[in-house]
């Protein structure tokens, strides 16, 4: 007689899953400093450093921008030689 062990399974453990971010259309107000655009929680107004730097990465991204309120962070999908997909600007946002 022999005897056989049960294949028991472990719990299948997962990576945390990392946010891809809320796609948004972000208008700046270069006299305010500050970065204005809507999610489905709501209408939200944001300040930056960077204005002029975030509003030419608008005009050469290749894909709607990305808000990620995990890092507070806008990030734009620029354009790049040589790379399909593109390279991400994040921008760091501050309470307005």
């Amino acid at each position: 007689m022999s005897l056989r062990t049960p294949i028991t399974s472990r719990p299948r453990q997962t990576a945390p899953q990392q946010s891809t971010g809320i796609p948004v259309l972000p208008a700046v107000d270069f006299h305010r400093s500050a970065v204005t655009f809507q999610t489905p929680t709501g209408h939200h107004t944001y300040g930056t450093q960077e204005p002029e730097q975030l509003a030419v990465a608008l005009t050469q991204a290749v894909r709607p921008a990305r808000w990620i309120p995990e890092l507070g962070t806008l990030v734009v999908t620029v354009a790049q030689t040589g790379v399909r997909s593109g390279r991400n600007v994040g921008f760091r946002l501050f309470a307005y």
